[in-house]
């Protein structure tokens, strides 16, 4: 499905089966590729596939794209330069990503939904 990710990778954190049969929609490996061709080094999924069960338990939105298999939290390696790669990860993003992208404190929002922008928690 992907160079770089695997579905796995994808699962919801509760085990739930996905509606989708690689886990999430094919558009989002391909934007997690570009993403991370150009950020030229890995980056790691923390939440993709969301069942509702889990959105509702994690405080997700209740309209997620994450419930959608279209939606994915991205950060970079933990290390001494995390919050400089992660500044970097967030300016390709915003470029690279048409639809949805949160900028957290720790991780990257990035979802196939309409085009908008927001700062979270």
């Amino acid at each position: 499905m992907s160079e770089h990710f695997k579905p796995s990778e994808f699962k919801s954190k509760d085990g739930k089966p996905s509606p989708w049969p690689e886990v999430v929609d094919p558009g989002l490996y391909y934007l997690l590729e570009e993403i991370r061709a150009d950020f030229g080094k890995p980056i790691y999924i923390n939440s993709g596939y969301r069942s509702p069960e889990h959105n509702k338990k994690v405080g997700g939105a209740p309209n997620s794209f994450h419930v959608k298999g279209q939606a994915a939290d991205i950060r970079p390696r933990h290390g001494k330069d995390f919050e400089t790669e992660l500044r970097r990860l967030k300016i390709i993003a915003n470029r690279r990503c048409k639809g949805g992208v949160g900028f957290y404190p720790s991780f990257v929002h990035v979802d196939l939904g309409p085009e908008r922008r927001w700062n979270g928690k």
